[in-house]
């Protein structure tokens, strides 16, 4: 969520600070006026022809039919060649003049088009499968899907080219005179046009990566090593923008759904496509002596997560050759004014269609989907080479990689580039790179995105002051809690970093801190050491587990101004801790943390921790000496950066830890004991239906403790939804020693709501959730409980809670507001707090 919160910050801010810096200046002679051209496209009966281009100025101004044949072009020449072409018909030229306003064109059909040429017209209804001749190819995809392509050889290797491109677009004359100034007329002659082809766009990021890729598939397994790697751009604290590019994985047409901004999109030639597309087999048509159906398609409710385009199917193998595919304007898809997707296939040995090139172009902004609203593009772009089908290696081979390790780890010098750029002439990109990024201004935005988007900023060198978002808190112990930090940073891939805070609370007018220190001893294997020191409060009823976390952070449970009831059961911790964090392999990691933690309640006389001794001495604190041992792994997690911190993608992944903590007398600790503890979280996506979010978390106490030492079932007394916790119950209602818990909730991303004629314009989306506690405490743990707190578990029945909500509510981008309705199962506190059986809560998460 926070990844999301970034890229926002970034897609608004970016113009806006460009215009707070400049004051207006002088106006200069505008470009021509732009000359608006209408036109219809018919065959030679008279048909309109649909998905026409019509384009002028080698592309650089361009346009495509409609459904009815009928065309609008925008551009700023008053005189030129306007070309027509459409798969099937012959290509016509023809030259224009000021004062013609409307075009009508006829396009002949091509000598080579077949006689048998099927030419349907765009149903005005749903046509079923039986009735539809595009069923009959489809069905065949269907079933030489698993066959085609690379899944034909025994064995392959081939190379990849990707590269992502980011930019500001849809910007004007004004926006760059300003921007500029002295320098307007020499940087305009440089400046390409966006896809529209009269507005203008800067390219601000590139990178570029080359990949080898090993296959074998007798084994099953397939092996990616990068070969070479550069980039230029922005600095970027926290990686938004190679995280924000990552959102355009490669998509799997083959596949019944894709996934793109953590979403399922149902692919065009799904088995399922009939329920969510209406299809058109347009024409057959011959090339090189070959056969290919051209089958339109287009989403049958303009609010589903589909596509509108066309594909390429050659008849001999019912391979898809190509595909060109947009996201409509009203898909149910928040921050995205378009994404077009295309995607080539190359033959080889007479039969067999292999990748060549995919794009992938999103057109992101703010507030909404207005053309006239400057925002962010991302093109992401791969060419695929020199397929070789003879090279073989052993079996071990394909388990072996290239692990990125260190910075400029695959760097090459400029001969070996020659080659890769030309295929996307990126040397222009990176000259226009280096004249942009190193104007006064622009480093001045860059640095008000890092601000806004880390919460950080420079204070002198290789230091920086915040986060600013946690400055402030409220609870009921501190009143207001005012909060200062520092850290050291120098570039996203430091080995050494180094954390200090600072608080104050004006009511109980006492100091608290904390200091971290990071270092990455080792890149390969990768090492990680921690050191902590910190005096600080915590809501320890707030969650389970915090697997890693060796310094306290300021959570929302204890310090968000408007709860239910006063917020008083928070913990003061005084802890000494070392981290030794080991990666086994990728995304496989084993640690340990061994403490020194002194346990007790932030305010004696408004919450008791007490318990009784092995000598029979009631105590208020607990001295707790021992190490964690922890075993994360998160198969398929996208993982960027090099130092001691490292980000991680919102990809849908799963995520299993498993903690041991051993608490130990010897070493001055108060108790023996063992505690065990498990979770799993994944986000599933289910298809056109939508996603669910699943957490299962388990764990069990061996040992006599008090209620420092014990588990409470996470409650939530904000009235703010919080993820994983339990809205209904209040702090400490429930404590264990054993437990097992559940969250499932599962967002419908419009499929019901899109469904409905009138409610559908609205946008909103249906959400729906399960939480379930089960749980017990022995009478052992109760007979040394001299606390406040009544001991209480889920034993005899589960307890749960289930909702029913609303998301996507807001207007235009802006639909951050999230509505549920929650109930829960009948209990009675047994600490005499009150408890709501019903309430409706709120939540402010931006998504796509």
């Amino acid at each position: 969520m926070a990844q999301l919160y970034k890229f926002l910050i970034l897609i608004s801010l970016l113009p806006v600070l460009v215009q707070a810096q400049d004051q207006p200046v002088k106006p200069k002679k505008n470009k021509p006026e732009r000359i608006i051209y209408r036109g219809k496209v018919v065959d030679t009966k008279g048909e309109p022809i649909p998905f026409v281009n019509v384009f002028m100025a080698k592309g650089k101004y361009g346009t495509t039919t409609d459904f009815d044949g009928e065309f609008v072009l925008k551009t700023r020449r008053k005189r030129g060649k306007i070309t027509f072409s459409a798969t099937g018909y012959q290509t016509k030229v023809i030259k224009i003049k000021p004062k013609i306003k409307y075009i009508k064109v006829v396009l002949p059909q091509e000598k080579n088009v077949l006689d048998e040429v099927v030419i349907v017209k765009r149903p005005k209804k749903h046509l079923g499968k039986k009735e539809n001749p595009a069923y009959r190819i489809l069905k065949q995809i269907w079933k030489r899907r698993k066959t085609n392509g690379l899944k034909q050889v025994p064995h392959y290797v081939y190379k990849k080219y990707e590269t992502t491109e980011i930019g500001l677009n849809h910007l004007d004359t004004l926006f760059l005179k300003k921007l500029f100034k002295k320098d307007y007329a020499k940087m305009i002659k440089d400046l390409p046009y966006d896809d529209e082809g009269f507005h203008y766009y800067i390219p601000i990021y590139i990178k570029e990566l080359v990949y080898d890729i090993y296959g074998n598939n007798q084994l099953g397994k397939e092996r990616v090593d990068i070969e070479a790697e550069k980039s230029k751009g922005f600095y970027q604290q926290g990686f938004v923008f190679d995280r924000m590019a990552n959102k355009f994985d490669e998509v799997d047409i083959y596949k019944n759904t894709f996934n793109l901004f953590n979403k399922p999109f149902v692919s065009p030639i799904s088995k399922t496509g009939f329920d969510t597309y209406d299809y058109l087999l347009y024409d057959s048509i011959q090339k090189a002596g070959k056969k290919f159906y051209n089958i339109y398609f287009w989403p049958r409710r303009d609010e589903d997560l589909a596509f509108t385009g066309n594909f390429l199917v050659s008849d001999n193998n019912f391979a898809v050759t190509k595909i060109q595919m947009k996201l409509n304007k009203e898909a149910n898809v928040n921050f995205v004014r378009g994404v077009n997707i295309e995607k080539e296939y190359t033959i080889v040995n007479d039969s067999i269609y292999l990748p060549k090139t995919d794009v992938f172009v999103g057109d992101f902004t703010l507030l909404d989907k207005n053309d006239k609203n400057k925002g962010l593009n991302i093109k992401k772009t791969y060419h695929y080479s020199d397929y070789d089908f003879k090279k073989t290696y052993p079996p071990d081979f394909y388990d072996q990689t290239i692990i990125k390790y260190a910075p400029n780890q695959f760097k090459k010098d400029s001969t070996y580039w020659q080659n890769y750029t030309a295929l996307t002439n990126s040397q222009k990109t990176y000259r226009l790179i280096d004249q942009v990024k190193n104007k006064k201004r622009i480093k001045n935005i860059n640095k008000w995105i890092n601000i806004l988007t880390t919460g950080y900023f420079d204070i002198g060198h290789h230091l920086q002051f915040g986060p600013l978002f946690q400055a402030i808190g409220r609870n009921g112990v501190e009143g207001l809690r005012l909060t200062a930090g520092i850290r050291t940073f120098k570039t996203n891939h430091d080995r050494f970093r180094f954390y200090g805070h600072l608080a104050y609370g004006t009511k109980d007018k006492r100091y608290k801190w904390g200091l971290q220190f990071k270092y990455l001893a080792s890149y390969k294997p990768r090492i990680e050491l921690g050191l902590n020191l910190s005096d600080d409060y915590v809501q320890q009823a707030r969650s389970l587990m915090d697997v890693g976390q060796i310094m306290f952070i300021e959570n929302l449970g204890a310090n968000f101004p408007l709860s239910r009831g006063k917020n008083v059961f928070i913990s003061r911790i005084q802890e000494s801790s070392l981290k030794v964090d080991y990666r086994v392999a990728k995304n496989f990691h084993l640690g340990m943390i061994p403490s020194y933690k002194i346990i007790q309640p932030a305010n004696h006389q408004l919450f008791s921790m007490d318990y009784l001794s092995g000598n029979q001495q009631i105590k208020t604190k607990v001295t707790d000496v021992g190490s964690d041992f922890y075993l994360t792994y998160t198969p398929g997690r996208d993982v960027y950066g090099l130092g001691v911190e490292q980000r991680y993608g919102k990809n849908p992944y799963p995520s299993f830890i498993i903690n041991y903590h051993r608490g130990m007398k010897a070493l001055g600790g108060d108790f023996d004991y063992d505690k065990l503890q498990f979770r799993y979280m994944q986000r599933v996506l289910l298809g056109k239906i939508g996603k669910t979010d699943v957490t299962i978390e388990a764990g069990k106490t061996f040992g006599t403790v008090p209620l420092a030492l014990l588990n409470p079932i996470p409650a939530n007394q904000i009235l703010i939804l919080k993820p994983n916790t339990f809205t209904l119950l209040n702090y400490y209602d429930f404590v264990t020693d054993t437990y097992l818990v559940g969250h499932f909730e599962h967002h419908f991303n419009g499929f019901i709501l899109n469904r409905l004629p009138l409610i559908r314009k609205l946008k909103w989306r249906t959400v729906v959730a399960f939480r379930g506690a089960y749980g017990s405490i022995s009478d052992a743990n109760k007979a040394i409980n001299r606390s406040n707190i009544n001991y209480a578990a889920p034993t005899d029945q589960m307890y749960y809670e289930y909702s029913v909500g609303l998301e996507n509510i807001g207007y235009g981008n802006l639909r951050f507001i999230r509505v549920d309705a929650v109930w829960r199962s009948d209990y009675t506190s047994v600490n005499g707090l009150h408890s709501p059986k019903f309430a409706i809560r709120l939540a402010f998460r931006p998504d796509f």
